[in-house]
């Protein structure tokens, strides 16, 4: 019994880890470009993400944390809901239209994000 709070302690420190996938999941051996005007946006951490529309569908990009936007200039005024952007990255290899991005190009400039 007294090593309960011990084991509740590492368990709760996990869950995040747990929670946030791994980039092995996307293929870097068949980069993409998806352009368009941005449909939703969340630049927070543990890394930003923003919808854009891909072939008729939505695709999920997933950008950088909000430390490394900002610090390259990737700010949120940048990138409002309807700016056109242009990404550059790699798909799931499941097939769910979602990328990571390597970079994206908004307001005339490009903005490395890994």
């Amino acid at each position: 019994m007294r090593f309960a709070p011990l084991l509740l302690l590492g368990l709760a420190a996990a869950a995040p880890a747990a929670a946030h996938h791994g980039w092995g999941s996307y293929n870097s051996d068949k980069p993409m470009t998806i352009a368009g005007p941005i449909r939703d946006i969340a630049l927070k951490n543990p890394h930003g993400e923003m919808t854009l529309t891909h072939e008729g569908r939505p695709w999920l990009i997933t950008l950088a944390p909000l430390s490394r936007m900002n610090a390259r200039g990737a700010t949120a005024d940048l990138l409002p809901v309807g700016a056109n952007v242009t990404t550059y990255g790699y798909p799931k290899r499941d097939g769910t239209p979602e990328i990571r991005a390597e970079w994206i190009e908004a307001g005339g400039r490009r903005f490395q994000l890994r």
